[in-house]
């Protein structure tokens, strides 16, 4: 049965009283224990008090758990951080290329736990022409990967580089999230990519600070030992 705009006025009028003399029920305690309230889930009514202290129950639960996402973040952030950091330092230390990408496919492979770690660079011939991290400038898997990440860190499902194929190793098959870091100074570009089996590693949308700051670390690094070259 619909109720009348009179009921629907007197019942907000009740309701603006109370939120406005949210001391009523201290002048008027009788009423606490009298009043009866549906109460969700148990298909039985409860007292006022019951139903107050339920609700500021499940507000407190929800809190807990705002507040443990919270710190979950913040550990996983740390860890990210502590990471880069000895990637910084043993990028400074290299002595050579081998060097980088020894420190970069280990952040991947072995501190990350990634399952696909690739890295290519648009490098003209000469005697680096050999290493496979190395591709043409114009080679066409590193320009469709370049023109999908538009020179930001882009994560994702595997759909997101779904035209771009065999950046991911043997195991491409079976990865199902990537995160895709540009590499880029004045005069070189390319590209490093992560893989992983679980679908939720790099999902779309997720903050990518740290894979910006990782991209600036390995470029700089690479350039240093390209220039001596």
């Amino acid at each position: 049965m619909k109720q009348s705009s009179e009921e629907l006025s007197w019942e907000e009028g009740v309701a603006r009283y109370l939120r406005n003399n949210p001391d009523y029920f201290e002048r008027h305690e009788d009423l606490l224990e009298v009043l009866r309230i549906p109460h969700k889930g148990r298909g039985q009514a409860v007292s006022l008090l019951e139903r107050q202290a339920a609700v500021l129950r499940e507000r407190l639960a929800a809190k807990d758990r705002e507040r443990q996402s919270f710190l979950a973040a913040a550990r996983e952030n740390e860890a990210l951080a502590e990471r880069l950091h000895k990637l910084a330092v043993a990028l400074i230390d290299a002595a050579s290329l081998d060097d980088v990408f020894g420190s970069v496919y280990d952040l991947g492979r072995n501190q990350l736990k990634l399952d696909a770690v690739t890295i290519l660079l648009g490098v003209d011939g000469g005697p680096l022409g050999g290493r496979p991290e190395f591709v043409a400038p114009d080679d066409g898997r590193l320009r469709r990967a370049q023109a999908l990440s538009r020179e930001r860190p882009l994560c994702g499902p595997k759909a997101v580089l779904a035209e771009v194929r065999g950046l991911l190793g043997p195991d491409e098959a079976r990865i199902g999230s990537v995160a895709l870091v540009p590499l880029r100074d004045p005069v070189r570009s390319g590209l490093l990519l992560f893989g992983s089996h679980d679908r939720e590693r790099f999902p779309a949308g997720v903050g990518t600070m740290y894979l910006g700051r990782l991209g600036e670390l390995v470029m700089r690094a690479v350039a240093q030992q390209l220039d001596r070259a």
